[in-house]
């Protein structure tokens, strides 16, 4: 495994992450029905396979399930003992269901920030979060204010470093301004480079580490899905621009030429396709879904691998 500085930060994180959105009842803004109960040992498991494959970084938010990833990642932390080989990067900002008020369903306000805070640390049974995200813009928050409570949680030892996610160049430009920004977490895969133009070079020029996360394309590039195996209607990719009805074709056909590339290579298209994203400029870390340990081990061997210049030559053209 790979290890590089985080932006600005000492952090040396693992070039491969965990993302835990992928747990069992941690989708984004969804609860949990009353009384849902998640096997721990799992957990613990996909936890426990991740640090062995040499991963130290581990995703999540307290919208992911509504605080269930943070307490299932807590939990499986504190059971085995391994809090201090672990790096924690969670979110704060958005609202759901009853918070939303005239709208405004994002708040990073400096109240609302100090307040969730404190859930986050109790859920995750830390006494410091490693890294703590603005998960995205909130307009109606000056970013000083924001950037200000961050700057205060630092100084009471609630948080090591400060970063962002899905902010664009201008709002990250703002939030320097006011302070250091250690990472932006951004999606980023083959299908889905929008942020080449203006934040990936803009990142790198701020020196604020790319965090990629859907690396997979939502399994567009892991082989799940392809033109016979589609996700069902009720799926939430189908909001996603990757599977557009007319995006679909070309995208397939990427992911049958990724296949075949892998083949040559003899590693699995998954690890082709993390491969890849590690190899742009800027990107300091990726995070698939881990909902098992097979999948943690090998999603951590794509953090030794090197693609040749040809292969990463042939997929930056298509």
């Amino acid at each position: 495994m790979k290890y590089r500085h985080l932006g600005t930060s000492d952090l040396q994180v693992s070039v491969i992450g965990v993302g835990n959105m992928s747990w069992p009842h941690c989708r984004f803004g969804v609860t949990p029905p009353h009384g849902t109960v998640v096997d721990q040992r799992e957990i613990e498991q996909v936890v426990a396979s991740a640090l062995e494959a040499g991963i130290n970084l581990f995703d999540t938010a307290e919208g992911y399930g509504r605080g269930m990833a943070e307490a299932l990642l807590g939990e499986a932390l504190r059971s085995l003992g391994k809090r201090k080989d672990a790096i924690i990067v969670t979110k704060v900002g958005p609202l759901f269901d009853s918070e939303v008020v005239d709208g405004r369903d994002t708040n990073l306000s400096k109240a609302h920030i100090f307040q969730r805070c404190e859930g986050s640390l109790k859920r995750l049974r830390t006494d410091c979060i490693d890294l703590y995200l603005a998960h995205r813009p909130d307009a109606s928050t000056p970013i000083e204010e924001t950037m200000s409570a961050m700057d205060e949680l630092k100084r009471q030892g609630k948080i090591r470093h400060f970063g962002v996610s899905n902010f664009n160049d201008k709002q990250l430009g703002e939030a320097l301004q006011h302070g250091p920004v250690v990472a932006n977490q951004l999606s980023y895969n083959l299908v889905g480079r929008g942020i080449d133009a203006e934040v990936r070079p803009f990142c790198v020029k701020a020196n604020v580490g790319i965090m990629a996360y859907s690396p997979l394309g939502k399994g567009i590039l892991s082989g799940k899905y392809d033109e016979n195996h589609l996700p069902p209607e009720e799926d939430y990719r189908h909001t996603k621009y990757y599977f557009a009805k007319e995006n679909l074709p070309k995208y397939f056909a990427l992911g049958r030429r990724c296949r075949e590339l892998a083949t040559q290579l003899n590693i699995t298209v998954s690890q082709l396709a993390l491969a890849w994203c590690l190899a742009q400029p800027g990107i300091a870390v990726v995070l698939p879904g881990s909902r098992d340990p097979a999948q943690a081990r090998e999603s951590a061997g794509a953090g030794d691998i090197v693609l040749p210049e040809s292969v990463l030559a042939e997929l930056n053209q298509v």
